[in-house]
């Protein structure tokens, strides 16, 4: 199902609220992940003032002033390789830098109300081992408005933001170099995982596939990323080494409150 398909449902506003939270203080709330409501895109919230932030649920709000997006999110993991940044919590912890209550559609929505347009996910194949046993590795590249993403969070009291980037380092496959390589911060993509038919054990309708998935901002490629790293990295070693990793004695304890922030760029 095509992306275009996205405005008759995904821009559910579960609750508008005219003030906007302030910064990092309370722990991430529960919220549910429904199946998405259907709607049409006059239903979008044009007719409401740019000025007044919207509150997408407990956990996710949009300052349309700004044109960004923020979570509330939680320390997943300060060590070991990563194959997500961002995740839905109770996924893929042990994979990722940062976990989130909110549905992966509803950070769709805001993405949208915040003016970002998606595109697809990448992918990648490899053909069947020729006769001298080689295979070829096709890559299909994620599409959707570029983003970047930020971390804020109070440390006794100092409001500290930085790019989500700068939690991230890169080694040398195999260990051929100690030397430790800069993780881009500019090639991150709103790619808008899938809507797909139900299984058959979900009953009538349609899903998001990124709510049952987990991956809200993924590195290496699984096809199903609401946020896409910009270069497809495949889901296998034996293709794609680990190479990047949590840079630990950069991210704060686990435990504390974290605000993620969507951006256009500059």
């Amino acid at each position: 199902m095509k992306h275009s398909s996205n405005s008759l449902w995904i821009l559910a506003v579960i609750t508008l609220s005219s003030s906007c939270a302030s910064p990092v203080i309370s722990p991430p709330a529960k919220e549910s992940a429904s199946a998405p409501i259907q709607t049409t895109q006059q239903d979008q919230s044009s007719h409401i003032s740019p000025q007044v932030p919207l509150q997408l649920g407990p956990d996710i709000r949009v300052d349309r002033r700004k044109s960004e997006v923020i979570i509330r999110a939680q320390i997943a993991s300060r060590n070991g390789f990563l194959e997500q940044l961002v995740c839905k919590a109770g996924t893929r912890e042990h994979e990722s830098l940062l976990a989130v209550e909110a549905a992966p559609k509803m950070i769709h929505a805001a993405l949208l109300a915040a003016g970002f347009t998606p595109g697809s996910p990448g992918s990648w194949t490899e053909t069947q081992p020729d006769a001298s046993g080689k295979s070829v590795v096709n890559f299909q590249p994620p599409t959707g408005s570029k983003i970047e993403l930020f971390v804020r969070w109070d440390d006794d009291g100092r409001i500290n933001e930085r790019a989500l980037c700068e939690w991230v380092r890169g080694v040398s496959p195999n260990n051929s170099s100690t030397t430790l390589i800069a993780f881009p911060c500019d090639r991150f993509l709103f790619a808008g995982s899938h809507i797909r038919p139900n299984p058959k054990s979900l009953g009538p309708g349609e899903h998001y596939v990124a709510d049952y998935t987990g991956s809200v901002v993924g590195l290496v490629t699984f096809g199903d990323e609401v946020i896409a790293f910009e270069e497809v990295i495949p889901d296998r070693l034996d293709v794609a080494p680990a190479m990047w990793e949590s840079w630990t004695d950069r991210i704060p304890v686990e435990g504390t409150p974290i605000e993620l922030i969507f951006r256009h760029p500059k």
